[in-house]
């Protein structure tokens, strides 16, 4: 008999993960494609379907699957929403159950498994997201990079590029960030890096890239890029601080983390942002315990009617490792 196979769907701002698994909880395969967001802008439907595809692809290759095998249930979390991305999903995806849902939730799952709590996503973009014991949910932030995205790898980025030519200017001290950003880059100076910015020739997944290189700087005691890491850490917990409180939720003992490519940022970035958790609210900082690809599946196994417990995500967990998988991706 052909086992009951579900899959979660991580789609992101840079890349689309599909995560295979079977009815009892084992990892079987994983696809990665590119992103799945802006789908309003011209190119976006297309660019979502063709990401869907290679994900799902790959996953079934790495499953040994053949490209007809179908699924209980796909659960999908995307970082836009509207009718246009469910229906997407629906037509691309070879489920008997298609649940669409925004990756906040799919965010939180990792902080908290499903109890009340709020995240923060802090990849090339950032949004917090909460949610109560009622159900009631409150997001804050998520207006994008050019009205908002505080603490977000792009954000990190253009604060590093920024410092670098204002001290090309003379208008702020020198930084070492300057040589690790053209090398990151592989140009020969900040003059070369505009023109490759502004002929639109580096996305701004190219850009937000640069907040590993600030991290990298800041683990070997840089002070600018402990500066924006400190920076990027505050605004990321009054994001969290504001979803709590929205939700009166600021003087429970509930989880709070950041997931996203952020979350493997040096200390001083966690330790800025514990730090105004821990000043305003009674909330509980944890590291996430799955990446959002894993918490789409566990997702999409409840849905499936499977009881999700703390040995079964331990179980998980274990497998992780073999697809790659951390907790902060």
């Amino acid at each position: 008999m052909p086992k009951v196979l579900v899959m979660g769907i991580d789609g992101g701002q840079s890349t689309t993960r599909a995560l295979i698994a079977d009815i009892e909880g084992n990892l079987l395969g994983l696809g990665v494609g590119g992103a799945a967001n802006h789908i309003h802008e011209p190119g976006g439907p297309e660019r979502l379907r063709q990401s869907l595809r290679t994900a799902l692809s790959g996953a079934l290759q790495s499953a040994s699957l053949c490209s007809d095998a179908r699924f209980a249930v796909a659960l999908c979390g995307m970082t836009g929403g509207g009718p246009l991305v469910e229906e997407i999903c629906r037509q691309e995806l070879p489920a008997e159950q298609v649940v669409v849902t925004h990756d906040t939730r799919t965010a939180l799952y990792c902080i908290t498994q499903g109890a009340p709590g709020a995240v923060v996503i802090a990849g090339t973009g950032s949004v917090a997201f909460g949610m109560n014991e009622s159900g009631e949910t409150a997001a804050v932030g998520g207006w994008g990079y050019l009205m908002g995205d505080e603490g977000s790898a792009y954000w990190i980025a253009l604060q590093a590029i920024n410092a670098c030519t204002r001290a090309e200017d003379g208008r702020a001290p020198a930084t070492w960030l300057k040589r690790a950003i053209l090398e990151h880059f592989g140009v020969d100076g900040l003059g070369a890096l505009h023109r490759l910015i502004y002929s639109g020739q580096l996305s701004r997944a190219d850009l937000a890239s640069v907040a590993r290189t600030v991290s990298d700087a800041a683990r070997l005691g840089e002070r600018v890029a402990i500066r924006i890491l400190s920076s990027a850490g505050r605004e990321l917990g009054l994001m969290a601080v504001v979803a709590l409180r929205k939700l009166d939720m600021q003087y429970s003992r509930v989880a709070v983390g950041i997931v996203g490519g952020v979350a493997a940022a040096a200390e001083p970035l966690h330790e800025a942002f514990r730090e105004r958790v821990y000043r305003s609210t009674l909330a509980q900082v944890v590291r996430p315990r799955f990446p959002m690809v894993v918490a789409a599946v566990c997702m999409a196994l409840e849905q499936a009617g499977v009881s999700v417990d703390e040995s079964l995500w331990q179980r998980i967990q274990e497998q992780m490792p073999r697809f790659g998988l951390q907790a902060v991706s």
